[in-house]
């Protein structure tokens, strides 16, 4: 059996954590504002509106962004020349 494309491989991951980080940054900020949620954590620092929507986005989508790897890693088909290895 073929394995999958390097870019398959790299779409199957960046895609559905792309899609994820856009429902959450929606439904996240469709109940708190950017500018309370900066005012309560980093009150010195002064951010707009949509600095602080790009900054959730970015950080949902690092956080499913791992999801997705991780299951990506999980899943993989072991290589051709991989032999079984005795219990540890």
């Amino acid at each position: 059996m073929p394995r999958d494309s390097a870019a398959r491989r790299i779409g199957a991951v960046v895609w559905p954590s792309f899609f994820a980080a856009g429902v959450a940054t929606m439904v996240f900020f469709a109940i708190v504002d950017p500018l309370d949620l900066a005012a309560i954590t980093w009150p010195q620092v002064r951010i707009s509106r949509q600095a602080g929507y790009t900054i959730g986005f970015f950080m949902f989508w690092l956080c499913t962004f791992s999801a997705c790897l991780f299951t990506a890693l999980l899943v993989a088909p072991p290589l051709p020349d991989d032999t079984p290895r005795e219990p540890l």
